[in-house]
This record gives C-alpha cells, sequence and structure tokens, in this order.
C-alpha cells in the first residue's frame, strides 16, 4: 500500500486547521462578550465561571490548531522527501496553504486586539503574502528563486509571535486578566516583545516581497 497521497494530504489539513484557528478566535470573542454582558446582569455565579471557561478553551482549540497547522508544515516536507512523493499539486498549494494559517491567525489577532500596533503588521504580511502568491502564478515569478534567506526569519518571527500572543490567551482566563490579576512586570513586557516580533516580521515580508521582485524583473531582462 502506498502513501504517496499523505504529503498533499497534509498540506490540505493545514487549509483546515488554519480556517479552525480563526473560527476558534472568533467563537471566543463570542463567549468574551457574553462574559462581558454577564458583568451587568444578574447571573448565577456559575453562569459566569461557565462562559469564562468556554472562552478560555475556544481560546486552547485556536492555539491547538495552529500548532497544528505548523506541525504539517514539517511532515508534509518530511514524507514528500521519504516516499519521493513530490507533485506539482503539492508544490504550487504547500505555499499557498502556509500563507493560509498565517493570514488566518492574523487576522484572529487582529480581531482579538483591535489596535494598530496589530493591524498594520498583519495587514503588511498578508497584502505581501497575497501579491507574492499572484506573482508565483506569472511567467516571471515562476522563474525566480526568492534570493535570500530572510524569508526564513521572517517565518520564524510571526510563528513565535502569533504563537505567543494566542498562549497566554489560552492559558490565562479573560476575566482575570481583565482584573489585573496578572498584570505584573513579565506580563506587560512579554506582549511588548511579542508585537516587535510581529513588526520585524511584516518589515521582513515587505522587504523579502521587494527583492523577489527586483530578481524577477532582471530575469526578464536576460
Amino acid at each position: 500500500m502506498t502513501f504517496k497521497w499523505l504529503p498533499n494530504a497534509l498540506t490540505i489539513a493545514r487549509c483546515v486547521f488554519a480556517v479552525l484557528c480563526l473560527g476558534g478566535i472568533v467563537q471566543a470573542l463570542r463567549a468574551q462578550d457574553l462574559i462581558e454582558l454577564g458583568l451587568t446582569q444578574d447571573i448565577t455565579e456559575t453562569e459566569q465561571t461557565r462562559r469564562v471557561v468556554l472562552e478560555q478553551l475556544w481560546y486552547q482549540f485556536a492555539l491547538l490548531s495552529f500548532l497544528s497547522g505548523a506541525l504539517t508544515d514539517f511532515l508534509d516536507g518530511w514524507f514528500a522527501r521519504k516516499l519521493n512523493a513530490q507533485s506539482r499539486f503539492g508544490v504550487w498549494l504547500d505555499p499557498i496553504a502556509d500563507k493560509f494559517l498565517v493570514g488566518f491567525a492574523l487576522l484572529g489577532l487582529a480581531l482579538m486586539f483591535r489596535t494598530w500596533v496589530i493591524y498594520i503588521p498583519a495587514a503588511a504580511i498578508i497584502a505581501r503574502d497575497a501579491f507574492m502568491t499572484w506573482l508565483r502564478t506569472t511567467p516571471r515569478g515562476k522563474s525566480v528563486v526568492d534570493p535570500s534567506n530572510l524569508a526564513k526569519w521572517k517565518t520564524g518571527f510571526e510563528m513565535a509571535a502569533i504563537i505567543g500572543l494566542l498562549v497566554p490567551m489560552a492559558l490565562i482566563p479573560h476575566l482575570a486578566v481583565s482584573q489585573g490579576s496578572a498584570m505584573t512586570a513579565m506580563a506587560t513586557l512579554l506582549p511588548l516583545a511579542l508585537v516587535g516580533m510581529l513588526w520585524i516580521a511584516a518589515a521582513l515580508s515587505l522587504w523579502t516581497g521587494w527583492r523577489y521582485m527586483l530578481a524577477a524583473a532582471r530575469s526578464t531582462n536576460r
């Protein structure tokens, strides 16, 4: 029995995990609205606790979905090499699945924090990735390989930032955070560092995109 279909199945699964990650964040935000509504209503403490637990579970679901998607990014390439199962479909879909996973997670973060310090880098990364996906479908883009390893650093920074910003929401109930019980010096500095990493990823996204465009332009002039 052959398992050469496995790498492509994992790549498709990454697209599914991307949707699940965003869906988990949306559901968590709905639960958060119910928590805030409960503070103004005469509801039982048990019901309010249930809503807090439900919100945290949805954030945990979103985090696990993102981590699962990131794991498939490693496994599909590993299995493709082990099984000698490279295909045109896999080569085409793999970078798109990567961008889906990161893009949907960034949309979720933008919905969570609702601040320009997330909107701007998220928009820059998503816009660059959408443009690069289109460029690679053109004859000019197909003939060029990214001339820099900076793209790997960009991926590392954005992955670390996304996971780091999701972890506290998954581990600490929103109500506890909003009441300030977790506002230590570490809890203040860590988000700043993670947001800084997201801005670095955005800067690297724009820089590597520009280098790719220049390489594509030079290839057509040869």
